[in-house]
């Protein structure tokens, strides 16, 4: 039974890979998947344009005035963040059962930076580990003017 579902894995990833060539995402069932879909559900909802090849720090820029903007997404708990370099503008998203994007932070930085000041860091990792309900707690802090904005309807 498992062979034919990992089979039906495959065929979908082979179809999500032909749809979005042009963007290089592979949608591997390695730990990239959920980061690439996150990034065509993102490019559909925000006004940004993803890069056509896989970059370290960021994976967008917006479609109004070309500011690098790195997305986040998880189906679970929390999103990694780098530790190692200060983003611009964040854009983390959940992927709800459903299949639909639910925005946990949207804009500058600058409120994450101001949490992660007093947060213990793990010297062996790149990252923090920043759970949703702190996101969304920070998303309350951001500028309005530096959200992402959404394409309309």
């Amino acid at each position: 039974m498992i062979q034919k579902k990992i089979k039906d894995l495959l065929k979908i990833v082979n179809e999500l890979q032909a749809e979005y060539k042009e963007f290089n995402k592979k949608f591997t069932l390695d730990g990239r998947l959920v980061g690439d879909i996150g990034e065509v559900l993102a490019m559909d909802k925000y006004k940004i344009r993803l890069f056509d090849k896989v970059e370290k720090k960021y994976d967008a820029v917006t479609e109004y005035d070309n500011t690098e903007v790195q997305i986040k997404t998880t189906m679970n708990n929390s999103i990694w963040y780098p530790r190692d370099y200060q983003l611009k503008l964040l854009l983390a998203l959940e992927i709800s059962p459903e299949g639909k994007p639910i925005e946990l932070y949207n804009g500058e930085t600058k409120p994450i930076q101001e949490y992660l000041k007093n947060r213990k860091r793990n010297e062996s990792y790149n990252y923090y580990t920043i759970t949703k309900g702190v996101l969304i707690k920070l998303n309350g802090k951001v500028d309005p003017n530096s959200r992402i904005k959404e394409r309309k309807s």
